[in-house]
């Protein structure tokens, strides 16, 4: 491959802050950038599997910072920021990835399951992306790469989970309009929409109840759950330049789960 074309993917001086990279999909995320050369910031509510997991990453020759931070909280949002330009001088790339979920039938659902899938993965992400523009605006460059789900297009399959999928069709629209705010000062703000990867948080659908996942991989035409790596190189590409001219719009990786 043509060294012109590599050097488009390579992050090497970026510094990026990922959200939720204690578990899940996060830790794939935080891998695929470090393997591009990208410091990180790692943060989530859990600092013993943060350090764990930034002590994995080091192996890629990257500085990885693990950091205590609940994304609902504004201070945290903001101390997070602060920590990038504290260790690393600037922040270049956001991957607002912290959620959580909740399963329960539409009409017993309570206010607590509601409101607190809400406030992290609508309002925490909000404030998780603005205090990351106030610096980037300065700056006059950065990438928000904003998690959303295949299920902020289309309703959830068979699991009950009203607030989630409210939350993340909210933020599809989030990306678009805050696209459309800071495009014109240099800011990239995209949305990825992954659909069934196999990991701690989605694993239990799939081997703990294996009739719910024959039914969930019936609806994928590829008949297979993604690949961990695969979502490595889709976030490299996201927070690249490789992808400059894409803002407002949502990536979907689902194995053409949406295709129906």
């Amino acid at each position: 491959m043509h060294p012109s074309l590599l050097s488009q993917f390579d992050l090497s001086g970026k510094t990026a802050l990922v959200t939720g990279a204690s578990r899940g999909l996060g830790i794939s995320f935080a891998r695929g950038l470090a393997k591009a050369n990208c410091n990180l910031v790692i943060a989530a509510r859990d600092l013993d599997r943060l350090t764990a997991v930034a002590s994995g990453l080091e192996q890629y020759g990257v500085r990885v910072v693990p950091m205590k931070a609940d994304v609902a909280q504004i201070k945290d949002a903001e101390a997070m920021v602060q920590r990038a330009l504290n260790e690393f001088d600037h922040l270049d790339i956001l991957v607002n990835n912290a959620g959580i979920s909740a399963v329960a039938e539409a009409e017993v659902m309570s206010s607590t399951q509601w409101q607190s899938v809400i406030d992290t993965n609508l309002s925490g992400l909000f404030y998780c992306a603005q205090s990351a523009a106030k610096q980037m605006l300065r700056a006059g460059a950065g990438k928000i790469i904003n998690i959303a789900s295949m299920y902020g297009i289309s309703a959830s399959s068979y699991i009950s989970q009203a607030s989630y999928v409210a939350s993340k069709a909210a933020v599809l629209g989030l990306t678009r309009e805050l696209a459309v705010e800071w495009a014109p000062r240099g800011l990239h703000v995209v949305a990825l929409a992954p659909g069934f990867f196999r990991s701690d948080q989605t694993i239990w659908q799939f081997e703990q109840n294996l009739e719910l996942g024959a039914k969930l991989l019936a609806k994928v035409p590829m008949a297979r759950m993604g690949k961990l790596e695969e979502l490595e190189a889709t976030i490299v590409y996201m927070a690249s330049a490789a992808s400059d001219y894409m803002n407002g719009q949502a990536l979907v990786l689902d194995g053409g789960f949406l295709s129906w």
